[in-house]
């Protein structure tokens, strides 16, 4: 018969101890010894072990908490698998080929980081999900960086952000729905008060990104990788317009609110249909490319290195990251270690700013200890609703905080699931793309100087 212990909560001494613990080793495992998140964040599991023991929590007890937060890593995990075959099948239908192609056709080196930043912009507002967009449009912008010469961490830093201000913006987003919903704010109003943030910041990356491609034009580009690139991919696929029918079923099926999983799915079926009756590919080979991922037969390096991606198995490291991520919040959360430091912050600062402020500050640090921005939106949505309503501050100030730091934050987090799922798409890592994602960290940062000066802050009327 198993003995069940009486719980105590946790201390505010207690929880600032587990999570610089947490935050230190995780920042010395990749930093030091280049350990992968995957393992830190199951092995963190083991260092909440001793402080839900003083609590009073048996360890199976913490197992089910860790258990109960990965179950929601299942929608997601859907997603990425998804995510992983359609990548593999645009590349065989020869879908991503042909985007690179006329990317390289048409743009110039000058200009590239700009369109890329814009076309992912636009992208990302159409489908409302900022990884559909890393696997499409993303991917074949990389390529067409690799063929001009150009830095692929700047690349990614222009992919990132483009993807990331339509999983922000768009409507359609989740997690634009889901801030407004948590929130109690209407969906439009939410959207006008991140324009306020989302657009200054937006320009200003557009201005940068065109100064570092006229900075950068002149040395990188090869005319002769150029032309060996696009060689290469003709003689390897049938380049027109057919291939590109499954990006644009994707993006019609999302238009049509078919949902992720579906739009998905849809664009992948019709790109294998096109690889094995128009590109010549085997039903077998198709099958290999949707679990292994998709290999060119090629001697040319940096083919290889622009279609040799996707498949299921390349998203399964991801899928240990959600689950040793949701775990490790699923503890942190019903034990109660995060809500004395909640309740210190509430309690310390009384004051429009002050509260704004400290919201701020808390959605960064559920960013940064949890690899899940949900967890972020529920944890300061429901401590904080009740104390910006009392200092006669509407809701969207409140949702706008979320989205700025929770969402457009969490994709300069090296272990964050969003982050994660960057880097392996796109083949760069967090760090080396972080400094040029312009839009992920000038966002945070102008919602912070608004609430530091009280700009843009909408008032209860009284």
């Amino acid at each position: 018969m198993e003995i069940t212990m009486e719980k105590k909560k946790a201390s505010l001494t207690l929880s600032s101890l587990a999570i610089v613990l947490i935050v230190a080793f995780i920042a010395v495992g990749i930093g030091v010894f280049n350990v992968n998140i995957a393992i830190l964040l199951f092995l963190c599991w083991m260092i909440m072990w001793p402080f839900a023991a003083h609590l009073g929590y048996s360890f199976s007890e913490m197992e089910g908490f860790a258990y109960e937060m990965a179950q929601k890593c299942i929608a997601p995990a859907a997603i990425i698998l998804a995510v992983g075959m359609m990548i593999a099948s645009f590349m065989a239908a020869g879908t991503v080929p042909t985007i690179l192609v006329a990317g390289l056709k048409l743009i110039t080196p000058k200009f590239f980081l700009a369109l890329t930043f814009v076309m992912c912009c636009i992208m990302s507002v159409i489908m409302g999900t900022s990884w559909g967009t890393l696997g499409t449009v993303g991917i074949a912008m990389m390529g067409v960086g690799a063929g001009l010469g150009v830095n692929p961490a700047i690349t990614a830093g222009a992919v990132v952000s483009g993807a990331w201000f339509g999983d922000k913006m768009s409507p359609m987003s989740d997690s634009t729905i889901m801030c407004s919903t948590i929130t109690e704010t209407y969906i439009m109003d939410h959207i006008k008060a991140m324009m306020q943030t989302t657009i200054p910041a937006a320009v200003v990356s557009l201005v940068i990104y065109l100064g570092i491609g006229i900075g950068i034009s002149g040395d990188s580009y090869d005319a002769s990788t150029v032309d060996s690139i696009m060689n290469g991919l003709k003689g390897m696929f049938h380049i027109n317009l057919i291939p590109v029918i499954p990006i644009v079923v994707v993006i019609v099926m999302i238009l049509m609110k078919k949902g992720t999983i579906v739009s998905m799915m849809s664009g992948t079926v019709v790109a294998i249909l096109i690889a094995v009756f128009y590109q010549g590919y085997s039903v077998a080979d198709m099958g290999t490319f949707l679990y292994s991922g998709f290999t060119c037969e090629t001697k040319n390096e940096i083919l290889i290195s622009l279609l040799n991606r996707g498949g299921m198995t390349s998203m399964l490291s991801l899928l240990a990251v959600f689950v040793g991520g949701l775990g490790l919040g699923g503890i942190l959360d019903k034990t109660g270690m995060l809500e004395p430091i909640f309740h210190y912050i509430t309690e310390k600062y009384k004051s429009p700013r002050g509260i704004m402020l400290m919201a701020w500050c808390a959605t960064l640090l559920c960013i940064l200890v949890i690899a899940d921005n949900n967890f972020a939106f529920v944890m300061v949505a429901t401590l904080f609703g009740s104390a910006f309503q009392k200092y006669n501050l509407k809701s969207q100030n409140l949702s706008r905080i979320l989205e700025d730091v929770g969402t457009l934050g969490s994709a300069l987090v090296p272990w964050n699931v969003g982050a994660q799922f960057a880097a392996g798409v796109l083949g760069v890592s967090t760090l080396a793309y972080m400094p040029y994602a312009f839009l992920n960290w000038m966002t945070p940062i102008l919602s912070l100087a608004f609430i530091i000066l009280q700009v843009k802050i909408k008032k209860i009327e009284e």
